[in-house]
């Protein structure tokens, strides 16, 4: 009896097992082919860049200018506080070459909004390579890249200039040029303006100050920075 039993309940059994999905199955939307085996994911969209381009450049230059007691004598006192002060301005001056050289410009405008601070539209804010020439790039108009966007603007840095005087203290002035193209013109007007802050560490008297004094050099950059394209386009 148990033998006839065993074999009417094995085709119900095998019925059961079979009527069961199987994960894969059941992670599987109805009416929807299972993925093949080793199949890459679903590519995501391609990010969409900005129509509109704005080109930063950098500076090399570096001046610095320490102005003592003497230059409040006329010509004879400016002259020799002048040659009093040339090692520290030579000194300071290649200081400031480096500390506040073109990548670390680059690395502290990375840091705002250079587009909306412009009053630009949003952008692809490209780096370029600084150009040693200044009849070029103080004083042409016309693109300084091969790019062809109809929306297209240029920034330049085109003085880093350190100062230290008697009565005033120490401070970090920066001369910029906004040329925008957005008017169709082969050649822009270059809108031309300066930001300058005090500077509390730079330059560093010792190695333990380094850190500190190269971190204040390139806030009061930006600030600078912030002051130029505030004044850009001053409040009614």
């Amino acid at each position: 009896m148990k033998i006839v039993n065993f074999i009417v309940m094995l085709p119900l059994c095998v019925l059961a097992l079979t009527a069961v999905p199987t994960a894969a199955q059941q992670a599987t939307p109805a009416g929807q082919p299972e993925p093949a085996a080793g199949a890459a994911p679903p590519a995501t969209a391609p990010e969409v860049k900005p129509d509109c381009e704005l080109h930063v450049f950098p500076t090399l230059e570096g001046t610095a200018i320490t102005t003592g007691w003497g230059v409040g004598f006329g010509f004879v006192g400016a002259a020799l506080d002048a040659e009093a002060n040339r090692d520290h301005n030579v000194r300071d001056a290649a200081y400031l070459k480096e500390a506040l050289g073109p990548r670390l410009q680059l690395q502290a405008l990375r840091g705002i909004d250079i587009a909306n601070e412009l009053k630009f539209p949003p952008a692809q804010v490209i780096f370029e390579t600084p150009i040693a020439d200044r009849e070029i790039s103080t004083k042409a108009g016309a693109r300084l890249t091969p790019s062809t966007a109809p929306c297209y603007a240029e920034l330049l840095v085109t003085q880093n200039f350190y100062h230290k005087a008697a009565i005033y203290g120490r401070s970090l002035n920066n001369r910029f040029i906004f040329k925008d193209f957005r008017t169709g013109k082969t050649k822009a007007d270059l809108i031309k303006g300066r930001g300058g802050n005090g500077l509390t560490h730079f330059p560093p008297t010792s190695t333990d100050e380094t850190e500190a004094a190269e971190l204040d050099l390139r806030n009061t950059f930006m600030k600078n920075f912030l002051e130029f394209s505030k004044n850009l386009h001053p409040k009614p």
